[in-house]
């Protein structure tokens, strides 16, 4: 820490308001952003009157009191309502306008009072309602070693190298203590909290619940999170993996839909063979809709759930939070449950006379069997030497899977899916479309996968009998792909810079989602988890004590390290009483005065007698090796009893 040896000459400690000045302007950078235009206008004047540093007249006062006041009125005027304080973003807004009102007030009667020193607690306070991030987290860490700083600075008498350094061990000796009270009391979770208030909808993009090819319903570019997966055991390498969402079969000739009535699965439905058990967690983010992403086929629902014939989940109430989940599911599977007559009617509709080209060549393409059958069907297809890209042509509505397949054959998965279902239909196999999304699982890190909207997918399942519903991924199909095609297509065509920045943004995340989960996430509810596994678990029991020991001894070892460097500053820190009488004296020690000369100086003030001993005292501990501890203790004793 040479590099910082320039801040041993800071020894001047700077007053008490400006201290608070510092404390205060740390903990209003995070409200900046919450802060309405009028409110920053008032803010940047209060600033400016501060560093005018002149005594603010009645009429100065009195105008900033009614001009804060009007810029808390006209900030929220437009959108004040007695329903709408019942928003929980609006309300904190107001609350954060007002604080700072007060606030800026009191700082410019210039006078330090108790509302002052505690403003900056409260600012930071409620800086955890309205951020919750890990950028947050890593700052407020460092606001509280800042403010634990300042307070040292104040009561030391030292440079500010030496508050540091005393600071940052107090801190690193703290630490300890917080790790244990924050796992016995669970953080309360501010975004799950109702508190009474219904805040705005912020509705996710990407999986709508339906697949229309006349709009972009699945063609989603953004790369917004839509949900975080942590599997038990490591990600199934080399494998497509599927997120069901919905499951659609209602043809509305450029869109298809879901049924209306579903039923909850029934035993006789459930699927058979079932190999490769894999256990998960995910975190879904808000899509205020009903349904429930898992991977292919699942044992369990999660609790408030219903698992429906089709499997897919569905809640009882609209996914308005963040959703967090434990699953099991089968990646290996058949579905040979037999069709109900409703299922079937469902799955084979379709209006033969609308794509005349396609039905005829569909009838063309009937085998002795289902599977004969299906397999001609994806041999056309295979054949037509159709193009996956992100931007189709425009295609003529009135015959969608004509337009496609023998006009303009390019487009994407909706496309693709709709056109294999239209085609098998007409040739008597029951089809349905799935909607959700598909990750390649190579681009997973360890245990956890990332799904965004641009993994937004549609594919098919096609019952065929003896068999059961298989599925049918209809983009491999394309002959051609677009080099503005999703990348889980293309993904062999990546650079080495390319493939490097995703595994970093990957592992990046990877970090992000166990931070979130483990520290801004920790609720009662992971508490209990927690605690189960150790009672349960010895494996986890063992591994959870070898971390906090080994935690413990690291912030012990380092905290002793930065200490015990703080020894040669000992010495000065037993004058600490004789440098407070003296500057009430009106004498101080300078920053290249020696102490003897400091001794001499004051000497006038004091019995000469004593400023011999102390002197020469003090000269044999710092630089004699033969002092013990006795010289100490009478050093001490002989600034103690110095008056």
């Amino acid at each position: 820490m040479k590099y910082l040896a320039f801040l041993r000459n800071i020894k001047s400690v700077p007053k008490p308001l400006h201290l608070v000045d510092v404390a205060l302007f740390l903990s209003l950078l995070p409200h900046l952003t919450h802060l309405r235009f009028p409110m920053l206008v008032f803010l940047v004047l209060a600033v400016v009157l501060l560093i005018l540093k002149k005594e603010k007249s009645r009429f100065v006062q009195t105008f900033m009191y009614s001009f804060g006041f009007a810029s808390v009125v006209i900030s929220f005027y437009s959108d004040f309502t007695f329903a709408s304080l019942g928003k929980f973003t609006l309300f904190l807004s107001l609350l954060n306008a007002i604080l700072i009102y007060a606030i800026v007030l009191q700082r410019l009667k210039g006078e330090l009072n108790f509302y002052l020193i505690f403003s900056p607690a409260m600012l930071l306070v409620l800086s955890f309602f309205l951020h919750n991030s890990i950028a947050m987290l890593i700052y407020m860490v460092f606001v509280l070693y800042v403010f634990l700083l300042l307070l040292l600075w104040q009561k030391m008498y030292g440079s500010l190298y030496e508050a540091m350094r005393m600071s940052f061990a107090i801190f690193l000796y703290s630490l300890p203590v917080v790790a244990l009270l924050f796992i016995v009391f669970p953080r309360i979770s501010f975004e799950k909290a109702e508190y009474g208030f219904k805040d705005e909808l912020v509705k996710r993009t990407g999986h709508d619940g339906m697949m229309s090819l006349g709009s972009d319903a699945l063609l989603v570019p953004s790369q917004e999170l839509v949900m975080e997966v942590y599997f038990d055991t490591s990600v199934p390498k080399n494998r497509n993996l599927y997120f069901r969402g919905s499951t659609l079969y209602i043809d509305n000739n450029i869109s298809f839909t879901r049924l209306k009535e579903t039923k909850a699965l029934h035993v006789k439905s459930r699927a058979h063979n079932l190999r490769e058990e894999i256990g998960y967690k995910i975190t879904l983010y808000p899509h205020y809709e009903k349904w429930v992403y898992a991977l292919d086929i699942v044992k369990n629902s999660p609790v408030n759930t219903t698992l429906l014939d089709d499997y897919t989940i569905v809640s009882k109430k609209n996914i308005e939070d963040v959703y967090r989940y434990e699953l099991h599911s089968y990646l290996s599977y058949s579905l040979e449950a037999p069709l109900t007559s409703r299922i079937k009617q469902a799955a084979l509709q379709v209006d033969e006379l609308r794509d005349i080209k396609s039905a005829t060549k569909a009838k063309e393409l009937i085998g002795k069997t289902d599977e004969e059958t299906l397999l001609n069907i994806k041999n056309y297809f295979k054949s037509l030497e159709l193009t996956y890209t992100l931007k189709p042509d425009s295609f003529d509505k009135k015959r969608p899977i004509d337009s496609f397949l023998f006009g303009t054959k390019k487009g994407y998965c909706v496309h693709f899916a709709a056109a294999f279902t239209y085609m098998a239909r007409v040739a008597k196999l029951p089809t349905r479309v799935v909607s959700g999304y598909m990750i390649n699982s190579d681009e997973a890190y360890e245990k956890y996968l990332i799904v965004r909207q641009n993994s937004a997918h549609a594919w098919v399942e096609v019952y065929v009998n003896d068999k059961g519903w298989m599925r049918v991924e209809t983009t491999e199909f394309a002959k051609y792909i677009d080099a503005g095609a999703l990348v889980s297509l293309e993904s062999k065509n990546l650079t080495q810079f390319e493939r490097f920045t995703k595994e970093i943004n990957v592992k990046v995340m990877y970090l992000k989602y166990l931070v979130e989960t483990w520290i801004l996430e920790y609720s009662r509810v992971k508490q209990m988890q927690m605690l189960e596994s150790l009672f349960n678990d010895s494996i986890y029991l063992a591994k959870f004590i070898a971390s906090i020991v080994a935690f413990i001894a690291f912030s012990l070892l380092v905290a002793f390290i930065v200490d015990s460097k703080q020894d040669e500053d000992k010495i000065l820190r037993l004058f600490k009483p004789l440098f407070i009488s003296a500057k009430k004296k009106g004498y101080f020690k300078k920053s290249d005065e020696s102490m003897h000369d400091f001794l001499q100086k004051i000497s006038v003030e004091y019995e000469a007698k004593d400023i011999v001993k102390i002197d020469a005292l003090y000269h044999k501990i710092k630089y004699s090796n033969e002092h013990n501890k006795n010289d100490v203790v009478d050093l001490k004793v002989l600034i103690k009893e110095l008056k």
